[in-house]
């Protein structure tokens, strides 16, 4: 799992969280970066920064995010740089392709509010015990179902690399060439969509049945392996998060 985000067990203050704190930060994060000014955007993508340390998924989340963001960014800064001429000030000239300032200027500050959202995902996804979070979306009066959808969606893209590398492995060990010319790799690929989709409607079946099994769609009190308890700093998160969030809407509205 290389390069991709998945949960990270761990002890620190960001671990311990409530499930429904880290859901509040997370589209506060997401609703402030679209509405903040670039030093506010800044501020909070270094609070997100320090965040994954402080959680000890840096690593991984940097990972992840650049593997995200690097294509993302070279693609804005050939649109928009290239293409947004603005008031007309220009960087550089080569040949007959110019940049345009206000292109670039518009690429980077597009790139940081992706950039918040693809951070504040990344360490949900990295923090967030996906039982836990089942847990307190339940308790928090989330239908089950509703929930149940939230979380396994999370888990979707870990769990389709896993059989992906899998089947991969599978097949170099019949000999079948993946690593060889633009053909070879194209044929690997199409060699691979059928085994994944087909393994991935098995395996949501088979989870689908083991969850009636267990009575997942009946009515009535639950019993939950975890105990889950709001903290003082749970509630001060949230406070600031939604307050934070409603402060940057009331200066965009003026």
């Amino acid at each position: 799992m290389s390069g991709l985000a998945g949960y990270r067990h761990g002890e620190s203050v960001v671990h311990r969280l409530h499930p429904v704190t880290k859901v509040t930060l997370l589209g506060c994060c997401i609703l402030g970066a679209y509405l903040a000014p670039p030093t506010a955007l800044a501020a909070l993508l270094g609070v997100l920064v320090v965040s994954s340390t402080v959680a000890g998924v840096a690593p991984s989340v940097g990972r992840a995010a650049l593997s995200i963001l690097v294509p993302l960014g070279v693609g804005l800064l050939a649109v928009h740089g290239f293409f947004r001429t603005g008031s007309g000030a220009v960087l550089v000239t080569v040949g007959p392709l110019t940049l345009w300032r206000d292109g670039v200027v518009y690429a980077v500050s597009f790139l940081g509010v992706l950039a918040a959202f693809v951070l504040a995902g990344l360490l949900f996804v990295s923090t967030a015990h996906p039982k836990k979070l089942m847990t307190g979306l339940t308790e928090a009066g989330v239908p089950r179902k509703l929930g149940y959808v939230f979380v396994a969606s999370l888990q979707l893209v870990p769990e389709l690399r896993r059989r992906a590398e899998r089947i991969v492995d599978a097949q170099r060990s019949r000999a079948l060439d993946t690593r060889g010319s633009l053909q070879s790799r194209i044929r690997a690929l199409v060699s691979l969509l059928g085994p994944l989709l087909i393994g991935a409607l098995v395996a949501t079946q088979t989870r689908s049945l083991a969850l009636e099994a267990r009575g997942f769609s009946l009515d009535g009190p639950r019993t939950s392996l975890y105990t889950l308890s709001v903290s003082p700093l749970d509630w001060a998160l949230r406070v600031v998060g939604i307050v934070g969030v409603v402060g940057l809407a009331g200066w965009r509205l003026l």
